[in-house]
């Protein structure tokens, strides 16, 4: 995937246009360039690299469908110095994967409250649900994703069962206990990497017996 450069500039009049709405929202949208002759109520159009670009209204996916993210720092020297790898549950991912695969060529713009940060080039499907925002994050936008997803360094698949389709967390019960067990597991890499500092030395936590163990895998009931 390429990200294009003079987005910001090109969008520098839409930008001051939304400021208003940067304050106490995390509003993460995504959505498809089209030629396709539509109806204007489900069209954007933005002056974007000295043309006009247009781009469905409705995204491809928003943030309700983000289990987690990674973020990490860009070369920018702007306030907005970070970017962010999403991981998308079931519901986003396959949309991601069709509209990759629908809109090959096309570019997706990304837009946070609004916004227009950052844009990618369509060159290959993306299957796995990761999407990545390049550039255009500020730290507050960080700080404010931190509340609601757990950093995908952190995060367990619901299951090692290789038969099982969706090994993310896609409803919102499953997305709160992820985060709470993805804040467990820093806090507790946190801790450790204190006490090594410290030349603290803890014993390690006992593994369950194997008779407790259930494999997913290969696992028959009895009398099977």
């Amino acid at each position: 995937m390429l990200t294009l450069s003079g987005l910001l500039s090109s969008c520098a009049s839409l930008l001051s246009s939304f400021d208003s709405l940067r304050t106490n929202k995390l509003l993460i949208t995504a959505h498809v360039q089209t030629d396709e002759i539509e109806h204007p109520s489900e069209v954007m159009k933005l002056p974007i690299g000295g043309q006009e670009m247009k781009f469905r209204k409705i995204p491809e996916f928003s943030q309700r469908s983000i289990s987690g993210f990674e973020p990490f720092k860009t070369d920018d020297l702007e306030k907005d110095g970070y970017g962010a790898l999403l991981q998308l549950d079931t519901k986003g991912r396959n949309a991601l994967d069709l509209a990759t695969r629908t809109y090959r060529g096309m570019v997706i713009l990304t837009m946070v409250n609004a916004v227009p940060i950052d844009m990618i080039e369509i060159d290959q499907p993306i299957t796995d649900g990761r999407f990545t925002i390049w550039r255009g994050l500020p730290k507050r936008t960080i700080d404010e994703m931190d509340k609601f997803y757990p950093r995908i360094k952190y995060m367990n698949p619901k299951s090692s069962s290789r038969f099982m389709d969706d090994m993310l967390p896609s409803t919102s019960k499953e997305k709160l206990n992820s985060r709470r067990d993805a804040k467990a597991a820093e806090a507790a890499d946190k801790a450790a990497a204190l006490d090594k500092e410290r030349g603290i030395v803890r014993p390690e936590r006992k593994a369950p017996k194997r008779k407790d163990i259930i494999p997913l895998e290969g696992f028959k009931l009895p009398s099977t």
